[in-house]
C-alpha cells in the first residue's frame, strides 16, 4: 500500500483492521487444543446436568414464586462461581424447577453437595447432650427438640435460635496449628458487626461451661463450652468476638471448601432437592469437538478453493475476509466470555457461509460496474456504494434475530445465537472495511475478472 495513495481515512480503516487482527491473534494464542482457548458448553467439555425443585414454592403465589426461584438462583450461581466451576449455566426450566449446567464438573456427587447444601446456619442452646449415640433424649418442653451431631450422638436444643447465618460476613477454611488437632481442618468464621454484637449479648447472657450447639441444616456440627475467656472477651464489645467462632469436625478439603462457599453464599430461602441428574463424558464431548472443528475446516477449505476458482485473483479478497473473521469470531469467545457449544459450531459454520455471500454480492456488483467501462478503482467504488443496502438490510435482520433468539432462547438456542451474531457483524466488518481496503489500496481491483463492453 503506497503511502501517496493512502488517505488519513485510509490509514484509519488499515489502522483498524491490524488492530483487530493482532488482538484476535494474542486472545487466542496458543491456538489449540480448543479447550485452552475458548470455554467450552456442556455438550463439548462434558460435565453435570441437574435440574432442581423448589420445595414449597408450588403454593406460593406468581410473584413470591418468581422472588424465591430468583433467589434461589443468585445465590447457587455465587456458590458455583466461588467455587470454581466456569461456564455453569443456571436458569428456571418451568414453574418450581431449576437447570443447571455444570461443563467441566466431574463428580455428581460433588456438585450435589455444593448446590443442595441449604446451608441453613443456627446458634442454639444446649438444654441436654448425649453422651452416645444410644442415648434416648426427650424433650420436655414443646418449645424444645432433639437433633443429632454428625456421630449420631442426640443433643436437646432450643427450637428457636439464637443467631443464625445471616449475622455472617465470612467464612474460610483453616488449618489446624494446635498439637491436639494439628493438620486437621475448621471453617473459620466471622461476624457483620450487628452479627458481632447479638453473638457477645448472647455470650454475656450464658453461663461458663454451657453448651452452644453450632447447627448446619439440622445437623449439629460442633457444640463448644463457654469458656470464661469468651465471657471476657464479650464484655469487651464486638470488636473482641466478631472473629473468635469456629465451625470444627472431621472435615475432608473439598467438604469444607462446599461448606465455607455455601456459608459465604448464604442460606437458600427454601430446600431444593435433585430430580433429574444427567453426566456428559469426556469421550462424547471430544467426540463432537472432532466432528465440529473437521467440518468447520472441511467447509472453510472447500469455499477457499471455490472461491479461487470462481473469481481467480479477486477471491483472494473474500479469503483473507473469511480468515479475519474466523479470528473475530474465536476472538470475541475469549474476549467477552462466550460458552462454545455443539449448536454454536453450526453459527460458526453458517457464518463462513454469510462472510463468503457479502464479497460475492460485492464482487457481482463491482463486475457489473466494471462491464459498463468504469476504470477499476471506479467500478469498486460504485459496487461497494450501491451493495451497501443490500448487505446492510440481510446482515441486520439477522443480527435482529440473533438478538431475539439469545434474549428469549435457551441453553443450544443461545450459543448458536451467540456465534451467528458475532459472525454477522464480523462479516460486515470484513466486507465493507477489510475487503474494501484491498481492492480500493492494494491492487486488487486490477484483476476483476470480467470482460469490458467494447465501445466503452
Amino acid at each position: 500500500m503506497a503511502r501517496s495513495n493512502m488517505t488519513r481515512n485510509d490509514w484509519l480503516r488499515f489502522g483498524t483492521v491490524i488492530v483487530v487482527a493482532v488482538v484476535a491473534l494474542y486472545l487466542l494464542y496458543p491456538f489449540w487444543p480448543l479447550n485452552k482457548v475458548v470455554k467450552l458448553g456442556l455438550d463439548l467439555q462434558g460435565g453435570v446436568r441437574l435440574v432442581l425443585e423448589a420445595e414449597g414454592v408450588a403454593d406460593m403465589t406468581p410473584a413470591d414464586q418468581t422472588k424465591t426461584i430468583d433467589q434461589v438462583i443468585t445465590i447457587l450461581s455465587n456458590r458455583i462461581d466461588q467455587y470454581g466451576l466456569a461456564n455453569a449455566e443456571i436458569r428456571r426450566f418451568g414453574g418450581e424447577r431449576i437447570l443447571i449446567n455444570l461443563p467441566g464438573a466431574a463428580d455428581p456427587e460433588e456438585a450435589r453437595r455444593l448446590i443442595g447444601q441449604t446451608a441453613l446456619l443456627e446458634f442454639r442452646r444446649v438444654i441436654q447432650a448425649g453422651s452416645s449415640p444410644l442415648d434416648d433424649l426427650v424433650p420436655t418442653s414443646i418449645d424444645q427438640e432433639v437433633l443429632y451431631d454428625r456421630d449420631g450422638r442426640p443433643y436437646i436444643v432450643e427450637r428457636d435460635p439464637l443467631l443464625t447465618g445471616n449475622a455472617l460476613s465470612n467464612a474460610v477454611v483453616r488449618t489446624s496449628q494446635s498439637l491436639q488437632t494439628i493438620g486437621q481442618l475448621y471453617i473459620a468464621l466471622s461476624f457483620t458487626q450487628e452479627g458481632a454484637e447479638q453473638f457477645a449479648k448472647i455470650m454475656r447472657q450464658m453461663n461458663v461451661n454451657d453448651l452452644l450447639a453450632i447447627v448446619l441444616d439440622n445437623m449439629i456440627y460442633s457444640a463448644p463450652r463457654i469458656t470464661e475467656s469468651i465471657k471476657e472477651a464479650a464484655q469487651q464489645g464486638w470488636r473482641a468476638v466478631q472473629d473468635s467462632t469456629t465451625i470444627t469436625g472431621r472435615f475432608d478439603t473439598n467438604e469444607a471448601k462446599i461448606l465455607a462457599i455455601a456459608l459465604r453464599a448464604g442460606a437458600l430461602p427454601t430446600a431444593v432437592t435433585v430430580v433429574e441428574e444427567e453426566s456428559v463424558g469426556p469421550t462424547l464431548g471430544n467426540d463432537s469437538i472432532r466432528r465440529g472443528m473437521m467440518t468447520i475446516v472441511i467447509g472453510f477449505i472447500v469455499i477457499l478453493i471455490y472461491m479461487m476458482v470462481l473469481y481467480r485473483v479477486l477471491g483472494a479478497v473474500a479469503n483473507l475476509a473469511l480468515v479475519l473473521n474466523m479470528l473475530i469470531i474465536f476472538g470475541a469467545l475469549v474476549l467477552f466470555r462466550a460458552v462454545l457449544t455443539l449448536p454454536g459450531i453450526a453459527g460458526i459454520i453458517l457464518t463462513i457461509g454469510m462472510t463468503v455471500d457479502a464479497n460475492v454480492i460485492i464482487f457481482e456488483r463491482v463486475k457489473e460496474e466494471r462491464r459498463q467501462g468504469k476504470s477499476p478503482l471506479a467500478a469498486v467504488r460504485s459496487g461497494f456504494e450501491k451493495s451497501l443496502s443490500t448487505l446492510l438490510d440481510a446482515n441486520l435482520t439477522t443480527l435482529l434475530t440473533a438478538v431475539i433468539l439469545l434474549l428469549l432462547g435457551t441453553g443450544p438456542i443461545r450459543g448458536f445465537a451467540i456465534t451467528l451474531g458475532i459472525g454477522v457483524v464480523g462479516s460486515l466488518f470484513c466486507a465493507l472495511i477489510a475487503s474494501r481496503l484491498l481492492m480500493e489500496k492494494a491492487g486488487f481491483a486490477n484483476f476483476i475478472p470480467v470482460r469490458v463492453a467494447e465501445g466503452k
